[in-house]
């Protein structure tokens, strides 16, 4: 339907899982960053460590890459293996897509907007969705200051106005984690922790925003 997104798809098993990091260095800066979102995600819902080496590793060069990819298949791979038709823990992978997709949508249907790369929207995602964590007393201020600190140091802030707050917060009616009307949230227990089927208001959801653009 139009520009939503994850609205088909198919429950297989691979046989093997092949990642070829030399081809990496064929993208430009922007496609880098929009995949390492997904990595720095694995470190915020399931490894601390993980997390802090990612935090504090610039400029990644494909020998560090090799290591770091193979640990974020590792751990997806695991939470995948544990729940196939993500009925319990693999919802946590959805940290930061619940608000991130909503926003990748509402950007490539809008003709006024510059499209975001998927790791982009997912990276506003994943600090409007700390926010709420903080809120829900799931996370420290000092942690949730920390994770908005290192994803706005590494992606450029994206400008909303309440207009755009409002039709993002609308598409979440699609989203595939709504259920009997309530968006189910995958949110921050700690860093390297994560707490699924949270709900949010859309009061809180616009403090997230207004947090973020400060």
């Amino acid at each position: 339907m139009g520009n939503l997104k994850n609205q088909i798809g198919i429950i297989k098993e691979p046989k093997a899982v092949i990642v070829d990091t030399q081809y990496l260095e064929t993208l430009p800066g922007n496609q880098m960053r929009s995949g390492f979102a997904e990595m720095l995600k694995h470190g915020l819902i399931c490894d601390r460590n993980y997390w802090n080496k990612l935090k504090t590793t610039t400029n990644l060069n494909t020998d560090d890459l090799d290591s770091l990819i193979h640990q974020s298949v590792d751990i997806k791979n695991k939470i995948v293996c544990e729940d196939l038709t993500e009925n319990g823990i693999r919802k946590a992978l959805n940290f930061g897509h619940t608000l991130g997709h909503a926003i990748e949508s509402y950007f490539l249907e809008n003709e006024n907007k510059t499209s975001l790369l998927h790791g982009e929207a997912i990276a506003i995602g994943m600090i409007l969705e700390a926010y709420i964590s903080k809120e829900k007393k799931l996370l420290t201020t000092e942690e949730y200051q920390e994770i908005k600190y290192v994803l706005t140091d590494i992606y450029d802030r994206v400008a909303f106005d309440n207009k755009d707050i409002e039709n993002c917060i609308e598409l979440l009616i699609y989203d595939k984690k709504n259920e009997f009307g309530l968006i189910q949230f995958a949110l921050l227990n700690g860093i390297g922790s994560v707490k699924i089927n949270e709900k949010s208001s859309n009061e809180l959801i616009y403090k997230a925003f207004e947090d973020y653009k400060s």
